[in-house]
């Protein structure tokens, strides 16, 4: 109190009365900024909700859901997967056309063997998962039609200059049929096959590393390791889906260590699909930033969480 007023005495020769309270209340003030204050903020009550994931190719001979629980922030456990629901794929008739239930499910997903190909169906397909506590979720989207293009490839056809060499790269050049007006999304991986040097069986087919310079259709698919691309800024340009190109690395014919195949994969994706994939690479690419927006995980599922989306494939293996 007395360094108080000894501030007041010295200081009423250069500062107004409204600075002397202003000050008096700064100074007052100190103690409640060094015994801290606390505002405990309520997090709303969440209510879990079926989150529900169907992705298919045309190609697969399996269906496989994945099906869990969404969870608040404050849950220590997050989601938890959900057991005894019902997951039915139906026609635009409402005829089903696939179930999977608690007898397809085996660690942690849901798994359906088909007798054939998934195949390409017409229409829209919605699916409907429904399991005890939680409000059934609803989802739709179409088959796209198989993917039209024209390839061009040049083996050892471009060089690369990089901190360990000179390296040379097999070029892939695509040109897509651009349909006026409708939005085009492809997803496309170069695999390799290897033989195993010491025994001489055959290995799986490798996913290669795509080297695509600075395309602006061109993003990439971090999940698989592919790109994705995409005519949505241009659908009306009748060469918008023209040389797409994309490089890998090249191998010496008959070198050990160089793969006995090589294919081409192309997936047309469905919009509901791309949107989810595109919003995920969005999500995976950004940097840890607590002023930044968070980005939103792409959903076509009713309840908010998860997605429905269907593929339709072409594959080319390289001579």
């Amino acid at each position: 109190m007395a360094l108080l007023v000894l501030i007041m005495k010295n200081l009423h020769q250069f500062i107004s009365l409204s600075q002397v309270v202003i000050l008096l209340l700064t100074i007052c003030s100190c103690s409640k900024f060094s015994e801290g204050v606390v505002h405990e903020i309520a997090f709303p009550e969440h209510t879990p909700r079926l989150a529900t994931t169907l992705i298919v190719n045309d190609e697969d001979k399996k269906l496989v859901a994945l099906i869990s629980s969404s969870a608040s922030v404050m849950d220590s456990e997050g989601p938890k997967i959900v057991q005894g629901a019902v997951i039915t794929l139906s026609d635009e008739s409402g005829v089903t056309l696939y179930s999977l239930s608690e007898d397809e499910f085996s660690d942690s997903l849901y798994i359906l063997n088909l007798e054939n190909n998934f195949g390409t169906t017409q229409g829209t397909i919605t699916l409907t998962v429904d399991a005890p506590e939680f409000d059934e979720v609803t989802a739709t989207t179409s088959m796209p039609s198989k993917p039209q293009f024209d390839l061009h490839y040049e083996y050892q056809g471009d060089t690369v200059n990089s901190p360990w060499g000179i390296s040379t790269q097999d070029v892939y050049t695509l040109d897509f049929e651009n349909n006026f007006g409708i939005r085009k999304n492809y997803l496309i991986h170069v695999d390799a096959l290897y033989l195993d040097s010491y025994t001489g069986d055959t290995l799986e087919w490798m996913t290669q590393y795509l080297d695509t310079g600075q395309d602006p259709r061109i993003t990439r698919h971090r999940m698989s390791d592919g790109i994705i691309v995409t005519d949505e800024s241009s659908t009306s340009d009748e060469e918008a889906m023209s040389e797409v190109k994309f490089s890998t690395k090249s191998f010496e014919q008959g070198e050990k260590w160089a793969p006995i195949s090589l294919r081409l994969r192309v997936e047309s994706l469905s919009e509901e699909l791309a949107n989810f994939y595109l919003s995920v690479d969005s999500h995976l690419s950004g940097r840890p930033d607590f002023f930044a927006e968070p980005s939103l995980i792409y959903s076509n599922v009713s309840s908010g969480f998860g997605c429905f989306g269907l593929a339709s494939e072409e594959v080319v293996f390289i001579e």
